[in-house]
């Protein structure tokens, strides 16, 4: 056989670059992992990948491309890159904008994954809701009152419906539901909308005629919210059904309309407001938080840490030791006159929490069941009741329950307990701030739920888990079964972590949702009038999906 000499156009290994040694034109060398080939004669003491006029990069390795556990590797269109590994759950998706490898979420319609759950302390009639990841918003169970927004007044939900937002309508970032008259959204662009059963003019919309769909009121030049950002509404705390609106805007302000008997709108007169209006006297407004729905007390916190009061006092939620309504909102004159400075403020059934900057936790108004940790049942002024505390939690209505996360995340429990709804152990009501040695010290949100005699308790840790005590009866601790526990328990979800949670329903009728990080909808509990979404209307005593 012949042999034919390739002269010039070959290529010759040299194996590793050698520092001391002179490449031809054409060598190729290994250097860290990559492979060169000489383009000059007499190369002596070029360091491969130094100068490009002497070295080109003959064949990439991947020795110095991946550095760290779990790098993939791929070609980007020059060479060889690295795609650091991504978070549990995600998959490997191509970007649109550039056709490489990266990390994503899994895909789904956007329909499909809740964003949100109500907002505030919930105490909705046999109804479910929750804002999807579109910006809709859908509920379920009792229809009545317009409250899904559907046109429609009587039939309940089996399977979550869709609140029928105009065309064009920007998508919702909040939601807050009243027992069995109104429900309120805030959308992306900060505007205000309303709909459901309004005697009072609480819908903001000129009338006190219920809007049986989506109404924006923040487009009706009307009311003092046109032009504004509206960012916050106060939930309201009991079920009378005399339903008052009042709201925060981006700017400091506080507007209010609706059901004004106690002063409630807390313009100077008791006569009921059908547009929203401006709040005299206040401004810089950081946070606002509301009572009872009949016998509603409002509070605002401004930025300076001043808290000022108005509306119904007939239990002394004022603060101000006397028993009459204030028309117009005023200071509380304990924490004025003492040079106090708050940093949050939590409306409570017959009364009001507040923490000061230095941690301090008070109480004032009628500490029923001694939810307000007194050590007494009987009304108060203004008392001291902790210290050291990072957040207080309460309930709605006839709930007279507490909870405090204190600095060191420590929870702490106080009020009614005939269930065992505080986690103690035991069923008999507590009349001070106790430790609730039996859970973690993460806690980060907790849930009073039901109410009167049938009081329950959710606890969410920074990990996603959940703990429940509580009444019950209907299986809404999701713990397999229909016995109240006097201590937490670990609710059985698995595999995801949950990110939020909310009490559905009242008194012994409740149920609670379970928000996941992949955008799940988990609920237990009651479901008359599909108050949880499955068709029988059977109670669920384990979370159980919400399809959509």
């Amino acid at each position: 056989m012949g042999t034919v000499s390739l002269g010039k156009i070959a290529f010759s290994w040299r194996g590793p670059y050698a520092e001391g040694a002179a490449y031809a034109r054409q060598d190729v060398v290994g250097h860290q992992g990559d492979s060169w080939v000489c383009l000059v004669d007499g190369t002596l003491g070029v360091l491969p990948g130094s100068d490009a006029a002497v070295w080109q990069l003959f064949a990439q390795g991947s020795l110095n491309v991946a550095g760290t556990a779990g790098d993939l590797i791929y070609f980007d269109g020059q060479q060889l890159a690295a795609l650091s590994p991504g978070q549990s759950g995600q998959v490997l998706k191509i970007d649109q904008a550039s056709g490489l490898p990266t990390w994503g979420a899994v895909e789904s319609r956007s329909g499909v994954r809740v964003k949100a759950l109500p907002q505030g302390v919930n105490t909705s009639y046999r109804k479910g809701a929750c804002v999807m990841e579109d910006g809709s918003v859908r509920f379920w169970g009792d229809n009545g009152a317009y409250m899904h927004g559907t046109g429609a007044n009587a039939a309940d939900r089996s399977y979550p419906s869709r609140a029928a937002f105009p065309f064009g309508a920007t998508p919702i970032e909040k939601l807050y539901l009243a027992y069995s008259s109104l429900s309120w959204a805030i959308d992306v662009d900060g505007k205000l909308w309303t709909w459901g059963t309004d005697g009072y003019g609480a819908s903001g919309n000129g009338t006190t005629v219920a809007s049986t769909v989506p109404y924006c009121t923040s487009d009706n030049p009307a009311n003092s919210v046109y032009g504004r950002q509206v960012v916050e509404v106060a939930s309201l705390l009991s079920t009378e059904g005399y339903p008052s609106t009042l709201v925060r805007t981006a700017d400091g302000k506080v507007h209010a309309c609706g059901y004004n008997a106690y002063g409630q709108v807390g313009v100077g007169d008791t006569a009921n407001r059908s547009h929203l209006i401006e709040v005299p006297l206040l401004s810089d407004i950081v946070k606002i938080a509301g009572g009872r729905e009949r016998y509603t007390t409002y509070y605002a916190l401004t930025a300076s840490g001043q808290l000022y009061a108005w509306g119904y006092n007939a239990e002394q939620q004022l603060g101000n030791g006397v028993t009459a309504q204030n028309n117009i909102p005023l200071l509380v004159p304990h924490f004025a006159n003492n040079g106090i400075v708050l940093r949050d403020v939590v409306a409570a059934y017959k009364g009001c929490f507040a923490i000061d900057v230095d941690h301090n936790l008070y109480y004032w108004g009628t500490p029923e069941n001694g939810v307000g940790g007194t050590g007494a049942t009987t009304v108060t002024g203004v008392v001291l009741v902790a210290t050291n505390v990072r957040d207080v939690f309460t309930g709605a209505g006839a709930n007279p329950q507490a909870f405090v996360i204190k600095q060191d995340g420590s929870v702490w429990a106080s009020g009614r307990n005939n269930h065992g709804n505080l986690g103690l152990g035991i069923t008999t009501d507590v009349l001070s701030f106790t430790e609730v040695s039996a859970l973690p010290r993460t806690i980060v949100k907790i849930v009073c739920g039901g109410s009167a005699s049938f009081n329950y308790a959710l606890f969410l840790t920074q990990a996603g888990s959940v703990y429940a005590c509580g009444y019950n009866g209907n299986g809404a601790l999701g713990l397999g079964d229909t016995t109240s526990r006097s201590l937490p328990e670990l609710v059985p979800i698995a595999h995801r972590k949950v990110v939020d949670i909310c009490s559905y329903g009242y008194s012994s009728e409740q149920g609670t949702g379970f928000l996941l990080d992949d955008g799940q909808l988990l609920q237990s509990g009651y479901a008359g009038e599909s108050q949880l979404p499955e068709d029988d209307d059977e109670a669920s005593f384990v979370p159980y999906p919400v399809v959509f």
